[in-house]
């Protein structure tokens, strides 16, 4: 990824690299002004001379036909919006099987960057900022769009004025997104979305709040060493508002509050700013249908599992999730990490688009749903054990694989009846034989060994979360030595010494998998997401 380079007030575009293109439609591009998980923003200039914006998807993606709608979805969600709310949607279109969207271009700093070379913003220059950001968040949230990603680089201080950018990761309202719903900037996440809720208008709100502390205060209110322990701040501490305004500081300290239902409507916030009642607008709670998550109940319900301790933190370089302990064992850290998936991109698993709709030998009942983020497995009828293999440990490499601490999130799409879905670790799939970790769809956990045909509790089965569809669950799973652990939510589920271990093998890998019973008619589907492989500690 290109490094922005800034002056003074705005970024300048970098040079064209030898393999950029030239001419794009009837654009001649003149410069790179930056470079993210999506595609290239190219700088360049119409027919008649003026300066536009294009963002091409990333050759990678756009070999994949989810990706390329993906990345078009931006284009029909910027174009559903007030033109105050945005740059402008101009044009899209393909070039050389690379889609594009072409945009007015908003010269000016980010906010990011303003802050970080003139400092904070005081006074009236604070004000018109808070009102113009919630403006156009308001707008957003009319729409019925869910921005997702509001931070202070995603809003252009242009010379008229402040404008909201950036729609790759944004949603419907009524969209259904993978259940971690990790879409986002670390330090300007929810705390509902490290729970596992799915993100929604409260959530823009409270990233917005960060947003316009750090503006006020050039610093995070929920700030910390490390990417873990800014989310930790999140999810458990109270914001720093030191330094705030008086007049916004029970704005900011409503808009941050834990449970999304208590937070105030963007709507509300902007009556304040512009001549309401603060004190009220502080209280009021967003709109009723912005607290429901399909299969979920109410979003207040998100905060019973948040103060049991349920929190999730994400490391760049990998994806490490941490949770606190509800009760017995907390989960260790692990020891190094060997891999990590969030399965935004095809990586080395079965390199199938999970469909299991389709007819004859394109049917596949395991695969990659890039546009939800997520790696989905079905198990039914025609294949009862359905099972998922990570690439690290690879399987040739017996030895990394024998000690490890295994980790995903996972969501039940499908479950009536009798089955269940989990973990594995030390799996050979040629005999086939290891262990799985499995969450019945009756709430119980359990621990599998298996040993070619024969497959035995190594403990008795116990009670655990009872999985509901739609709701994400993180699943954690040790094998160290003959011992055997397993989390549910952070909560130890089932603890135990196998009496009769595995013998050592020349496979041992890790990997997810769905299950029903091989007589019946069940069908359990399960979407996995955030995938992690420790050394175990």
């Amino acid at each position: 990824m290109r490094p922005p380079r800034v002056t003074n007030r705005v970024v300048p575009p970098h040079p064209l690299d030898p393999g950029d293109p030239e001419r794009i439609g009837d654009h001649r591009l003149v410069g790179v002004l930056g470079e993210g998980g999506q595609g290239t923003v190219y700088l360049a200039r119409d027919t008649s001379g003026a300066q536009v914006a294009i963002k091409v998807l990333h050759a990678r993606a756009a070999m994949d036909a989810t990706s390329r709608r993906r990345f078009l979805r931006e284009a029909e969600t910027a174009r559903r919006l007030a033109p105050f709310c945005t740059a402008r949607v101009l044009d899209a279109g393909s070039h050389h099987g690379r889609p594009y969207i072409v945009t007015e271009y908003i010269p000016g700093p980010s906010l990011a960057t303003a802050v970080a070379e003139d400092g904070p913003r005081t006074g009236s220059g604070l004000h018109r900022l808070a009102v113009a950001t919630l403006t156009s968040l308001a707008a957003i949230h009319r729409a019925g769009i869910v921005h997702r990603d509001f931070k202070p680089g995603n809003v252009i201080l242009g010379p008229e004025g402040p404008v909201v950018i950036d729609f790759g990761i944004a949603s419907a309202a009524d969209h259904t997104v993978s259940g971690g719903g990790m879409a986002g900037t670390p330090a300007f996440i929810a705390p509902e979305q490290l729970a596992g809720q799915r993100p929604g208008p409260p959530s823009d709100v409270f990233s917005w709040a960060v947003t316009i502390a750090y503006a006020a205060t050039g610093r995070l209110p929920f700030a910390g060493p490390t990417v873990p322990a800014i989310l930790m701040a999140i999810s458990a501490r109270d914001p720093d508002l030191s330094g705030v305004p008086a007049d916004l500081r029970p704005l900011l300290e409503a808009c941050l509050a834990k449970d999304p239902a208590a937070r105030p409507a963007a709507s509300g916030l902007l009556r304040a700013l512009t001549g309401g009642d603060a004190a009220t607008a502080a209280t009021r709670p967003a709109d009723p249908v912005r607290t429901e998550v399909p299969g979920t109940g109410p979003r207040r319900r998100w905060a019973a599992g948040l103060v049991a301790g349920v929190t999730a933190v994400l490391v760049a370089g990998g994806v490490l999730l941490l949770y606190a302990s509800r009760g017995g064992e907390a989960v260790p850290a692990g020891g190094s990490l060997l891999y990590g998936d969030d399965f935004g991109e095809r990586g080395n698993w079965d390199g199938y688009t999970f469909d299991p709709g389709a007819a004859g030998d394109q049917r596949t009942t395991r695969g990659y749903e890039i546009e939800r983020g997520v790696y989905t497995v079905r198990a039914d009828r025609s294949g009862p054990v359905n099972t998922a293999l990570s690439p690290v440990p690879a399987k040739t490499d017996a030895a990394a694989g024998r000690d490890v601490l295994v980790g995903v999130t996972a969501e039940l799409r499908e479950g009536p009846g009798q089955g269940g879905f989990g973990l594995l670790c030390r799996w050979d799939e040629d005999v086939p034989s290891g262990y799985a970790f499995l969450l019945g769809l009756d709430g119980t956990a359990r621990v599998v060994r298996q040993s070619g045909g024969t497959r035995l509790d190594v403990a008795p089965p116990v009670k655990a979360a009872l999985p509901r569809a739609g709701r994400a669950v993180r699943l954690q799973a040790a094998c160290r030595g003959s011992r055997l652990t397993f989390w549910v939510d952070g909560t130890r589920a089932l603890d135990a010494e196998d009496a009769h271990p595995l013998p050592s093998g020349p496979h041992n890998q890790a990997g997810v998998l769905a299950r029903v019973p091989e007589a019946g008619s069940g069908v359990v589907t399960v979407s996995f997401d955030d995938f992690s492989v420790h050394k175990a500690g």
